[in-house]
């Protein structure tokens, strides 16, 4: 198994709420793509995929934010989530904070994993079939952002 997971979360069918499925679909077929990583989109259901994320080393969730940032500002978040608790906005049915808290519950190897929430900035979630042009021209820099050495270290867990 390798030890690195990549996660695209959103609903390409909400617009730029989408964005986690349009990069995690780009890094997918990348050929920097490191082999030790794997790369798959849960939609908006982290939680089915809680089976992926056991005996990780690292997952790397790629999620929307809606804030007022420039659309495609990325904002990376490492293992303490609590800036997000309370005010992480979703359009899912649990915030991709809330679904690791949940995991880590009912899955206690979970708190193994190291969680990176690599959030990045949209100014809307509204049904529409394509990203905002704005966020769409963004793409390859958010790509080429998930690709540094970084962002896909895979560090020890946090314990």
């Amino acid at each position: 198994m390798r030890p690195n997971l990549i996660i695209g979360l959103g609903n390409p069918a909400m617009g730029d709420e989408g964005i986690g499925w349009h990069v995690s679909n780009r890094l997918a077929a990348d050929p920097r793509l490191p082999e030790d990583a794997e790369v798959l989109w849960a939609g908006v259901d982290l939680l089915a995929f809680a089976d992926r994320m056991t005996g990780r080393k690292q997952v790397t969730l790629l999620d929307a934010m809606l804030d007022t940032s420039e659309p495609g500002t990325v904002r990376v978040f490492e293992d303490d989530f609590t800036e997000l608790e309370n005010r992480q906005p979703s359009v899912h049915q649990l915030s991709a904070v809330e679904a690791i808290q949940l995991l880590r519950i009912v899955d206690p190897s979970l708190c193994a994993v190291r969680f990176k929430l690599i959030a990045i900035s949209i100014e809307s979630a509204e049904m529409q079939s394509e990203l905002s042009p704005a966020l769409a021209a963004r793409i390859p820099a958010l790509v080429d952002r998930v690709l540094t050495p970084a962002l896909l270290a895979v560090r020890p867990g946090p314990g």
